[in-house]
């Protein structure tokens, strides 16, 4: 390394301190208090796109987005009360949380200037508009901090405080990652969202593109939640039952926007997984998941929640896939699950450094 690179490096270390800090779990409750607040703003902002698209005058000051405002006010002020109290090395060590306000406050311009340019977008194009892909960038990194934070602890069972700030962390996250893909959403069952077309739930509909649609959704909403939901299960064993309560709160929102008639299998759904989601962790008696344990979880939690609802969808008499339809998405949704929970448990490389070579890697 150059002197120059090593004093570049030398004055970050000492910026950050002697190492990151453990921010305590009730520092993180506070943190989640705000995140929370930041995202019920951007999800009544987003809803509003979606639901009024004719009555969006006046948007940057709307409610919503002065919601979403002193959500990331409370965020920077967070941030400022913890630099003062424990120097800027602070800001360092919640740096996913710096990184994610810094994208929220550099979105919000970005979203000014874009109206002032090229109008307000209205129904799905707000999911998609360059701004708020960066909002969702910055929002994400903001959701996800918590366990960024938790993570540096060694693994271990978790208490109620840390246990409640891992998976609201997790489960906020998830929320805004459908809320933001809900062109591959299940929770937009039974939602009209442009042209008056009403979105059927998984199962529902023998059109060719509705059920090719819902393959799509199908895997990705179980790729999303396995990732999630292992990353914290193979580091971390929260008090039990939060993971089922978790789980099922990543669908429960879909209550609020749709009538519990059209979307109950779907939410039922998510609680039969999230129980057998507890079920296996408790079945290993061991604190965390081991990497064949992880799939095993990834694959029953990907394929409950679609066999839970077509079950509950042929109850009704709503289900109209054939057998090889709903059987086989069942199969796939279990075969992504344990893809995805396998390569989110791989082990962290360890031993010594690697540098880059011209002939290729070598030790440091």
């Amino acid at each position: 390394m150059s002197n120059r690179g090593w004093v570049v490096r030398e004055r970050i270390r000492r910026l950050r301190g002697d190492g990151p800090l453990d921010i305590s779990d009730a520092a993180l409750l506070v943190l989640i208090a705000c995140n929370v607040l930041t995202t019920v703003g951007l999800t009544g902002d987003i809803a509003r796109h979606l639901q009024n698209p004719d009555d969006l005058a006046g948007d940057f000051l709307s409610g919503w987005h002065l919601v979403l405002y002193g959500g990331v006010t409370t965020v920077a002020l967070w941030l400022g009360i913890g630099a003062l109290r424990h120097g800027p090395h602070f800001v360092w060590s919640a740096g996913t949380t710096t990184t994610g306000f810094l994208l929220l406050a550099f979105g919000g311009a970005f979203d000014s200037a874009w109206h002032a340019q090229f109008g307000t977008e209205a129904n799905v194009e707000a999911l998609v508009s360059p701004p708020h892909l960066v909002v969702f960038a910055g929002l994400t990194f903001l959701l996800a901090s918590p366990v960024v934070v938790l993570w540096r602890r060694p693994a271990r069972r978790l208490g109620w405080l840390a246990s409640i700030v891992a998976l609201v962390s997790v489960v906020t996250t998830v929320l805004v990652i459908s809320l933001f893909t809900g062109f591959l959403s299940p929770l937009a069952s039974g939602m009209s969202l442009s042209f008056g077309y009403v979105e059927p739930l998984i199962g529902e509909s023998p059109v060719d593109y509705d059920q090719v649609r819902g393959l799509g959704i199908a895997v990705w909403t179980t790729a999303v939640l396995v990732a999630a939901f292992t990353l914290v299960l193979v580091r971390f064993r929260p008090v039990t039952g939060l993971v089922a309560v978790s789980v099922f709160l990543c669908g429960a929102p879909a209550l609020l926007l749709t009538s519990p008639e059209v979307i109950g299998p779907l939410v039922i759904g998510y609680a039969v997984a999230g129980v057998v989601t507890e079920v296996m962790v408790a079945l290993t008696g061991k604190p965390t998941l081991g990497r064949l344990a992880a799939a095993a979880t990834g694959a029953l939690l990907g394929s409950m929640v679609w066999l839970s609802t077509f079950a509950l969808l042929e109850r009704d008499g709503r289900l109209q896939w054939s057998t090889a339809m709903w059987s086989g998405t069942v199969v796939l949704a279990g075969l992504v699950g344990a893809a995805v929970a396998a390569l989110v448990a791989l082990p962290a490389p360890t031993g010594a450094a690697v540098v880059d070579s011209p002939v290729g890697p070598r030790p440091a």
